[in-house]
């Protein structure tokens, strides 16, 4: 009964947040850029909007998600930015093995960014932490893959982003996608296997990447 009114609770909160709003820089995919208060990205089955606003004077209007490419937040202080990009393919060894993108977008936390390669998180519900003042991540066990909270990796010429570890995941399955994803860099292949990176640290193995691709 606890864990249960637990979870109502933390449902509740999620709920709060999804209407606060924060400053940030909405790129839209016409290239016209919105300066704003904006509330933070969600993923849903459905298509999902942010609401906008001018100040805490006016009244939110809303913007279709499909609509937005990226957008910058500023919180606190910190800075955090967000890419609505494909879903994301699966490992061929994973149960639920997805080739392609045909689903939809999803809203994505990026963590790392270089000209070579880009890191992301994906989850269904993105809130900050009171505590910790930063932005952190929820979702839903038994969900489908694509609401799951999953750590992705993208090179310029995919379509996609492709999903490199996933919460509960083993090492010995995280090391097993990576060196599937890196097989064309045998280098980078050799420290994954030799237990250089962790399975919750993908933005260092991004950084790994693109410093081959800068040699």
């Amino acid at each position: 009964m606890k864990s249960i009114l637990s979870i109502v609770i933390f449902i509740i909160c999620l709920n709060v947040q999804a209407h606060e709003f924060y400053e940030a820089k909405v790129l839209l995919l016409n290239g016209n850029v919105i300066e704003c208060q904006a509330t933070l990205p969600e993923n849903e089955l459905t298509e999902t909007s942010i609401q906008i606003k001018e100040n805490d004077d006016t009244i939110a209007s809303s913007i279709k998600s499909n609509n937005i490419y990226q957008i910058l937040y500023v919180i606190k202080g910190n800075k955090y930015f967000f890419e609505r990009n494909n879903v994301g393919i699966t490992q061929k060894a994973f149960e639920k093995h997805r080739t392609n993108y045909s689903t939809g977008k999803e809203w994505y936390l990026v963590i790392f960014s270089d000209e070579s390669i880009k890191a992301y998180i994906s989850s269904q519900y993105y809130y900050v932490d009171k505590e910790k003042g930063i932005i952190s991540t929820h979702s839903f066990e038994g969900r489908n893959i694509n609401f799951g909270t999953s750590y992705l990796l993208k090179r310029p010429n995919e379509d996609a982003p492709t999903v490199i570890t996933m919460e509960g995941i083993s090492n010995s399955k995280f090391r097993e996608w990576a060196s599937s994803y890196f097989e064309e860099t045998p280098e980078l292949v050799t420290r994954i296997n030799k237990k250089e990176f962790k399975n919750s640290r993908i933005e260092e193995l991004a950084q790994a990447y693109a410093s081959y691709q800068k040699k």
